[in-house]
């Protein structure tokens, strides 16, 4: 029984280890920055462009493959309106990420949301943020940062 126990507790710690505030030192909400599409050597087009964040050393990275895949084939979007940077990339473009994997969604270039694909420990599509935005059902009037979303993220060192 406690063997039972024990591989419980191992599991939850496991499983949570990388669950909580996807902006805990509220980095956003202090000065909250913005990025273009050319700073990040993307080349405007119409409509909607993703900009996945994800990080191999990052085992939330892998749910959120997961998570790319569901999106790209539920909303049907284009290899050319999905891109792939680092952390350091966006730092380099002058957008520091609090933590990974992250998700910028631009429409028509201009930033609409940055932050978390999804809440919850597991980023499971059924939990995301994106398909009521993208499809038109949500409309933000500005740049949604969202750094205070509970999520399966991995924090982003400064020096990133």
């Amino acid at each position: 029984m406690s063997w039972l126990l024990l591989s419980s507790v191992a599991l939850f710690r496991f499983g949570f280890s990388h669950y909580g505030e996807f902006d805990p030192q509220q980095q956003w909400s202090a000065a909250a920055p913005q990025v273009t599409l050319a700073a990040l050597q993307i080349q405007d087009a119409t409509g909607w462009q993703l900009v996945h964040v994800l990080d191999s050393q990052c085992g939330c990275s892998r749910l959120a493959q997961q998570h790319v895949a569901t999106l790209s084939q539920q909303l049907q979007l284009s290899s050319s309106q999905q891109h792939y940077r680092s952390a350091t990339e966006l730092a380099a473009a002058g957008f520091r990420l609090p933590a990974i994997p992250a998700v910028l969604v631009f429409e028509h270039g201009i930033l609409r949301y940055a932050g978390p694909y999804a809440s919850g420990p597991l980023c499971s599509a059924s939990n995301s943020f994106l398909p009521a935005l993208l499809s038109g059902q949500s409309r933000l009037p500005g740049s949604w940062l969202n750094g205070e979303a509970m999520a399966c993220r991995c924090l982003v060192s400064p020096a990133s």
